[in-house]
């Protein structure tokens, strides 16, 4: 769902102010998870800081690994691991949700994807079949 921008804000009245609290407190109390997805001003942006977050992590994990082959610490390894591990979960993550947000097209790039792992499926099964 894409957000219009506001060319002309108009104020709203009290009585119109007070509606809108109430709806806003019924959404929260209802449906908490949907309410925090709508109330997410840019959530492709914060998407795209989890990658580079999760980028970072990971180029600072192998650095850690480059550290414990010059001075083997058990410390370093395992440090260097977990680094590395939580910046590709966490990338992993961001690329879901860059794919799934919902944005215009949200699912034809999900289906395209689908769609491409499907045909080379079929392709390297036609291919290994034959010989």
């Amino acid at each position: 769902m894409t957000q219009l921008p506001i060319i002309n804000a108009v104020p709203l009245s009290e009585h119109e102010q007070k509606i809108l609290e109430e709806i806003e407190k019924n959404l929260y109390q209802e449906d908490p998870g949907f309410a925090h997805g709508v109330r997410r001003a840019r959530p492709r942006l914060q998407e795209s800081r989890r990658a580079r977050l999760g980028l970072v992590s990971f180029i600072a994990g192998f650095a850690l690994l480059i550290a414990f082959f010059v001075w083997p610490s058990p410390f370093l390894g395992v440090a260097a691991f977990g680094a590395m591990v939580a910046g590709i979960v966490v990338m992993a993550g961001s690329a879901h949700g860059l794919l799934t947000s919902a944005r215009p097209g949200g699912r034809d790039v999900n289906a395209r994807v689908k769609g491409t792992l499907s045909e080379w499926e079929q392709r390297i099964r036609r291919r290994y079949k034959k010989t």
